[in-house]
């Protein structure tokens, strides 16, 4: 049975106070490009940062993606209040007009409406734009879900209370997969997961990268992931951070410094009693 994952608008309840509901409804039309100007006493220049967004938006050029612009209305001109990279975008790869949101409003209430719109964006938490990623099955995003299925690692939307393998630090895992790749990765993970009691809470920027960077150039451990994780079988891993944290906090050296050297001293004693025992 597929889970639903579509809810309706429901309005706040408690104590929400209307205010009074201000201006008029706009009307929606296609705009040629050349009748859309920049109006510069509230509009941003186009800068070296501007031109870089301006031009991914021309290598991956999408309708869908390509939010109406926001104008006002002066007889056959329109200024644009929102949207001036985007138009910018498409005029560069030839498109001639645009679909416009048109408010009817004064000069004074644009302005102001440039200011509502550029300053009140609710900003995207990373978590969120890595479920749309993975929906939209971007191949970055599927990748690093075929490592996370692999290792039983789940990311969560939980901000406490994390069970064995759950974790929010999506862009952590995001930039670990790019630096030690998939088969490191996966490794890593599961030293945390697949270890002692599964080691819930475990699952964060410190961790990852203190164990990654002790294993990452040790291809003798990696070529042998069962003694790897007898040897995690035997660390506590809350332990061992609320030492280092201590160590830290003496010392200032980084907290994920200190888990490396410990995990590497970790090793070091695995490979030992191995010796040993042979």
């Amino acid at each position: 049975m597929k889970e639903n994952t579509l809810f309706p608008i429901v309005a706040l309840g408690g104590d929400v106070q209307a205010g009074n509901v201000l201006g008029h409804v706009g009307r929606f039309e296609i705009i040629p490009i050349v009748k859309l100007l920049v109006d510069t006493v509230y509009q941003r220049a186009v800068s070296h940062g501007s031109v870089k967004n301006i031009r991914r938006i021309c290598q991956d050029f999408d309708w869908s993606k390509f939010l109406p612009v926001i104008v006002t209305q002066d007889g056959d001109t329109y200024s644009i209040v929102d949207g001036q990279h985007r138009t910018t975008a498409a005029a560069t790869i030839g498109i001639t007009e645009v679909p416009c949101y048109i408010l009817s409003c004064t000069a004074s209430e644009a302005a102001a409406a440039f200011a509502a719109i550029n300053g009140n964006v609710t900003p995207v938490q990373p978590i969120d734009l890595w479920f749309a990623e993975l929906a939209a099955k971007k191949p970055k995003a599927v990748a690093l879900q075929r490592v996370l299925d692999a290792a039983g690692v789940k990311i969560t939307r939980k901000k406490e209370g994390f069970l064995a393998g759950e974790t929010r630090s999506i862009t952590v895992l995001q930039r670990a997969h790019e630096f030690y790749g998939s088969a490191i990765l996966t490794t890593i993970l599961q030293c945390i997961v697949e270890t002692s009691d599964g080691n819930p809470g475990m699952l964060f920027g410190a961790m990852i990268n203190g164990i990654g960077r002790a294993i990452r150039t040790k291809p003798e451990v990696l070529a042998n992931p069962s003694h790897l994780f007898a040897v995690f079988d035997d660390i506590s891993l809350s332990e061992l951070l609320y030492d280092a944290k201590i160590e830290s906090a003496r010392t200032n050296n980084p907290v994920q410094f200190i888990i490396t050297r410990q995990i590497n001293a970790a090793l070091k004693r695995g490979v030992v009693e191995v010796a040993n025992a042979a």
